[in-house]
């Protein structure tokens, strides 16, 4: 027997065994409308004493754990585009669908604005009501006074990092079905203060290689690092004989000369806020018992073992060597050549491949080579793609008691697994 209209959602998302340590679920959503005709009982459609199903409290809605960056659903807005079944009935009762779902939110913590909204809007017949969950527990408005849901989306006034990030869903419904939306993630922006112990001289014999750490303080989400040389704003220029790690933030001089000698202050960045704190001073002296001779180099930063890239994004691959004389640095991609698009950045230091295709993926070797030797590394770069709608649900009219059979397919890199969802509850296989 099949209620009168129901919202049935499938989740797809991409995620296999060899991806998983490195790429979470991307699921992507797509909802239809299953209605039975009117001959079935239209009373039962149409009236307004029909009578209300139950539904679960929402500490028993299904919360998948899904994390990453979902693909957008972007549901029709326009009436135009709604259903036939729909379009030519007037006032004419269903579901839930999604106008907007909850997109992923930064919210900086010095900002001066003391709310964050997270948007959520859903068309239905009746206008449907809204309820939002937090890691997959409901959000009890009622007894907490910094939350409110205005026409849909949530709004947190004075929203703390320990109460408030997570993972958020909007959880729309009526009489005649419910939807989850996607996760949104809400991340909270800060960069702290560096340690202010006094850091330790660091001494080298001339010719030697050296590595001066940043150490940075807590941050969310990425920084950028630079380095400043005695005084602010005299900063370190990147060369073949220096490197700057965006990775690690660290100093990397191949080959110390004594025009090296000074006091090196490391200066992070975060990406949201644009806020800047220095390190303290870390000296860097010459030790008086003789210069480095010449050695082979050695490879200090390099690339992880297993790099994965979304396609379409731009991937960057660092390596770089100490040594004497300073290593040159050359790269190959192993199983082919080369992508025509990749630059050279930093002296040769980073590989920077652009809108990455599927066919870049492969084993790429970084080599550091001088007179008295050479050293390599390898790493595999996986590019994986979103999931891909490539047949979708069409919402569908049936007579009582006639069979259902709803097709779907996608595309992706790991293939795709399907999830269903029937009023924001999982079916699962009979």
């Amino acid at each position: 027997f099949l209620s009168p209209i129901r919202t049935t959602f499938l989740f797809l998302f991409s995620n296999l065994p060899e991806y998983s340590a490195a790429i979470p679920g991307f699921p992507a959503s797509y909802a239809a409308i299953l209605r039975l005709k009117s001959s079935y009982s239209s009373s039962a459609i149409n009236s307004k004493n029909r009578q209300r199903p139950s539904y679960p409290a929402m500490g028993s809605i299904f919360s998948p754990d899904w994390h990453g960056s979902p693909q957008p659903y972007h549901p029709p807005t326009n009436p135009e585009q709604f259903p036939e079944a729909f379009k030519h009935e007037e006032g004419v009762d269903y579901g839930p669908v999604f106008i907007q779902e909850p997109d992923h939110v930064i919210f900086p913590m010095d900002s001066d604005e003391k709310k964050v909204s997270l948007s959520c809007q859903a068309r239905g017949n009746p206008a449907p009501t809204y309820r939002w969950l937090r890691n997959g527990t409901e959000i009890d408005i009622e007894t907490d006074y910094r939350y409110s849901v205005i026409e849909g989306s949530l709004i947190i006034n004075n929203p703390s990092e320990i109460k408030d990030a997570g993972q958020y869903q909007c959880f729309s419904t009526n009489v005649f079905g419910s939807i989850l939306s996607r996760e949104a993630t809400l991340q909270f922006a800060y960069l702290g203060n560096f340690s202010g112990r006094t850091r330790s001289a660091v001494s080298v014999r001339e010719g030697q290689g050296v590595v001066l750490m940043c150490s940075p303080p807590l941050h969310s989400p990425e920084i950028i690092y630079s380095w400043v040389f005695n005084a602010f704003p005299s900063f370190v220029a990147e060369d073949s004989r220096r490197f700057i790690s965006q990775e690690t933030g660290n100093l990397y001089i191949s080959k110390v000369q004594p025009s090296d000698v000074g006091s090196y202050i490391c200066l992070v960045k975060n990406t949201v806020t644009n806020a800047r704190v220095l390190s303290p001073p870390t000296p860097l002296t010459l030790r008086t018992d003789g210069v480095m001779g010449e050695y082979e180099p050695k490879i200090e930063v390099h690339f992880p073992y297993t790099v994965t890239a979304a396609k379409g994004s731009t991937v960057k691959m660092e390596c770089f060597a100490l040594g004497n004389p300073v290593p040159t640095i050359s790269w190959r991609k192993v199983n082919g050549p080369n992508p025509s698009k990749a630059r050279l950045r930093k002296s040769q230091a980073v590989l920077e491949i652009p809108n990455v295709q599927l066919e870049d993926a492969g084993t790429y070797e970084c080599k550091a080579e001088n007179s008295r030797g050479r050293n390599v590394f390898r790493g595999q770069l996986q590019v994986y793609t979103y999931p891909h709608w490539t047949e979708r649900l069409n919402d569908t009219q049936l007579d009582s008691g006639d069979q259902l059979r709803w097709e779907c397919r996608a595309s992706g890199k790991p293939r795709p697994t399907y999830r269903w969802l029937r009023n924001g509850i999982p079916l699962w296989p009979e």
